[in-house]
């Protein structure tokens, strides 16, 4: 996988592409964290990137269907503390999706704080249902904090995948723009939010989302 980190003015990019889906393994899961660390400390804004076309597909399927449940318990464990530690990041977290995130990579949506998406022929969503799995209680009190009440129960229960301005109105997206504009136009927020006052954004925002963040760790 090409993962690679560049802070410059500022503005962590964190960018990840396995030339696949993206898939969150154990080491991707390392690789965020490791990155993470080092944007909060040289950093005041963070940008996710899944690379051209792409952004990630949902949990690592060699691992999900290899029926060792001790593996598994373990990687949907470290994924949880992934997305709880984004939702609660003390910088601006933006993502530029140019691609499919389902699952896991919607989950990763929901946990960031600005979502610029593509306009068409990308899908967005939570196919867990459909899958016949039940959502996580960590994604699954995300979800009932980000997404559209109007949109929740065709969401959660039906697995209904979005694209470009329904996966805004969803509320998986906050912008959906050409594909060739997606990560200008992040970056563009970035450079907004970066001029923050650290301090008071990562204090308003642990205020805002505390009684979800509980809720995810219980």
């Amino acid at each position: 996988m090409a993962f690679n980190l560049a802070i410059n003015n500022d503005i962590a990019v964190i960018t990840f592409d396995d030339g696949k889906v993206n898939a969150v393994g154990f080491t991707l899961i390392e690789q965020f964290n490791n990155a993470l660390d080092e944007a909060e400390k040289n950093a005041k804004a963070v940008v996710l990137h899944g690379g051209e076309g792409k952004f990630c597909g949902g949990f690592d399927l060699s691992v999900m269907k290899s029926g060792d449940k001790e593996k598994q318990h373990e990687l949907v464990s470290k994924g949880a503390d992934l997305i709880v530690r984004l939702y609660s990041f003390p910088l601006p977290v933006i993502v530029a999706a140019e691609g499919h995130s389902i699952a896991m990579g919607a989950i990763m949506l929901m946990a960031s704080d600005l979502r610029i998406g593509k306009d068409a022929d990308t899908k967005y969503g939570l196919n867990e249902t459909a899958i016949g799995m039940v959502l996580p209680p960590f994604g699954m009190e995300l979800a009932k904090a980000r997404l559209a009440n109007t949109s929740q129960t065709e969401a959660l229960l039906f697995s209904r995948i979005y694209q470009g301005n329904e996966a805004v109105k969803a509320g998986f997206l906050d912008a959906a723009v050409p594909q060739e504009k997606v990560l200008a136009t992040a970056m563009r927020y970035a450079e907004q939010l970066k001029m923050l006052p650290s301090q008071a954004f990562a204090a308003s925002k642990l205020q805002l989302r505390k009684e979800t963040l509980e809720k995810m760790k219980g």
